[in-house]
């Protein structure tokens, strides 16, 4: 292990922020979801929690997760082979989040049939009862197409860096960055997009290639950030990314601060 840490990107700190307003309106909408549930079983509505459970517990499981991973409880997943090296996200996180997702689907085909005919115990007007179930429809549908991405991809996503260039994935898309068209690797956006412990590949043509959340994938997310400098601007070493040694260098926070 290296004497001195890796210093964290100047503008990261802001990141430690962005939680503290979401994870507030997680516990009130989900505080709602639970206290409406109670209420209606009391009262005999069964179907009510069943509907509401799903909906209110999936935010409530993606905030933990995505908290988790900012406190630093990230577990390093990566591989390399002769085309580069691949970097999953943390194994706790991408079950959560898969449970949240399957959690939602039978609480919403729940909503969807219900909630127009009056029959949830829950205070909805008239036009919320035919506009929720639309929305909540949409919404299973995106979970549904999300979780057949997921298992077709082998996962929520994935980073990786070969002698080329870096891949950058998610559920449903892949962008792939070419090193000889990146310009600089920066730790923020110019744009007004915000992210949190953001890799910012700048391109020739002026676009931006952003990996928001490098905690995903390594604890703290710094070593990653300077891996991603070091081999865009030692292009001997990218060779390292093919046979195991780039994966000693993150794991021994060894890369050029230059």
């Amino acid at each position: 292990m290296p004497i001195l840490k890796l210093p964290e990107p100047a503008n990261w700190h802001r990141s430690r922020r962005v939680f503290m307003w979401p994870t507030l309106g997680v516990l009130a909408f989900t505080s709602f979801g639970l206290y409406w549930s109670v209420v209606a079983t009391i009262r005999g509505h069964y179907l009510t929690p069943v509907a509401l459970f799903g909906i209110s517990v999936f935010p409530l499981i993606a905030m933990a997760s995505l908290l988790l991973v900012s406190f630093g409880r990230t577990s390093l997943r990566a591989e390399s082979d002769s085309e580069g090296t691949l970097l999953r996200p943390d194994r706790l996180f991408s079950t959560l989040m898969i449970v949240g997702f399957v959690s939602v689907i039978p609480s919403g085909i729940v909503f969807i049939l219900y909630a127009p005919t009056g029959t949830l115990d829950i205070p909805m007007s008239r036009g919320y009862q035919i506009f929720s179930p639309i929305v909540m429809a949409l919404a299973v549908v995106t979970v549904l197409v999300g979780l057949v991405s997921m298992l077709r991809r082998g996962g929520i996503g994935y980073l990786k860096l070969t002698p080329a260039g870096v891949d950058i994935a998610n559920m449903v898309s892949t962008k792939s960055v070419d090193w000889n068209d990146v310009v600089d690797i920066k730790d923020k956006t110019d744009t007004k997009r915000r992210t949190r412990k953001a890799i910012v590949f700048c391109l020739q043509d002026g676009s931006e290639e952003i990996v928001d959340g490098a905690d995903f994938y390594v604890p703290r997310g710094v070593a990653l950030y300077w891996m991603a400098r070091h081999y865009w601007r030692h292009p001997d070493d990218r060779s390292e990314l093919t046979d195991g040694r780039a994966l000693e260098r993150l794991r021994d926070e060894r890369f050029a601060l230059d």
